[in-house]
């Protein structure tokens, strides 16, 4: 069988290869080249071996941690760029809340100006003045409220009335009005013998040695003005007057007459049979005015102390002397 294959073989022209051990014989075409995996010459792997840089590797690195800082200066950049943008924000919400303060100021300081060419005998809070007072209303990102205070609505200790023998009865009476200590009256009395006048009733905790609790008791009652001052009976509250006439029948009249006319004049006291205290009026030269704005999320709050005078040449004189800002940030 072997033998008859050979012959076939070498018939069709094709040379039987030398016999493998282990297998059978391969065939090939004496005109065809078997294929063989090419081979690179020593001297070409050599120099591609070269090529290639030892510093490839450091400069992709480099690149990376290139791209690396870039990205990390952008997004500081944005950052920082928002940052700006809100604390510019923050500036002009401030900004629009301080001229809203200042214009409310403004309507009153007006008002107060015009009153005293058209009623300079009189000071009730039926008047233009007391009306420029607002309640807490909406406005555009915020909210705006202005409130007003006659200063002399309370008892001035700084008031020349308010030194001497007269000035303990009163404090007496406040003292006992609001069940405090008899000590109380009696260190305050004896801190307004002293010559220097007070800065503000919260120094009586440290020059007249009350406790903070009894000094806020007292401002229901008491204030501290930069001069002496009255009492001005058209704004004071019922205790007030209580305190200053010593008879409650006589209180109540007069608190009956001016919530039934709206004010009080000499000849309701008249009518009341009651002789007007020291240290009590109808009119008033101090104020205050609390302005409370809320802008975007900033809110700001100012309480300022206005003065109204006559000036050089009997002109009217109204301005703010103090101003307090006890709180300002975020809401």
């Amino acid at each position: 069988m072997g033998g008859s294959v050979a012959a076939a073989a070498r018939g069709r022209g094709v040379v039987a290869a030398p016999a493998q051990p282990g297998g059978g014989g391969r065939y090939h075409h004496p005109g065809r080249r078997q294929a063989t995996a090419p081979r690179r010459h020593p001297a070409l792997r050599a120099a591609l071996m070269a090529a290639r840089d030892p510093q490839d590797g450091v400069v992709l690195i480099n690149v990376l941690v290139t791209l690396a800082l870039a990205s990390s200066v952008l997004y500081a950049m944005i950052s920082l760029s928002d940052l700006s943008i809100t604390r510019s924000q923050r500036f002009s919400d401030a900004g629009q809340a301080q001229a809203l303060i200042a214009a409310g100021e403004a309507s009153l300081i007006s008002a107060l100006t015009r009153d005293m060419a058209e009623a300079p005998q009189t000071d009730n809070l039926s008047e233009p003045w007391a009306q420029v007072a607002q309640d807490p209303i909406a406005i555009a990102q915020g909210s705006f409220s202005l409130s007003i205070q006659d200063a002399q609505s309370r008892i001035n200790l700084n008031s020349n009335a308010m030194r001497g023998a007269l000035g303990a009865q009163v404090l007496t009476r406040v003292g006992a009005a609001l069940d405090l200590p008899a000590d109380v009256a009696a260190r305050v009395v004896a801190r307004l013998a002293q010559q220097q006048v007070l800065d503000r009733l919260g120094d009586l905790t440290a020059e007249a040695g009350l406790t903070p609790q009894e000094v806020a008791q007292l401002s229901d009652f008491l204030t501290v003005l930069p001069n002496s001052t009255d009492v001005n009976l058209n704004t004071a509250p019922p205790h007030v007057i209580g305190v200053l006439t010593d008879n409650p029948v006589q209180a109540a009249t007069l608190i009956a007459t001016r919530d039934r006319n709206g004010l009080l004049t000499p000849q309701d006291v008249m009518n009341a049979r009651l002789i007007l205290p020291p240290g009590a009026g109808f009119t008033s030269s101090w104020f205050g005015v609390t302005v409370s704005v809320q802008v975007g999320q900033t809110v700001q709050q100012s309480t300022a102390l206005i003065q109204r005078a006559t000036g050089p040449g009997d002109r009217p004189s109204v301005a703010v002397v103090a101003r307090e800002t006890p709180f300002r940030g975020r809401p």
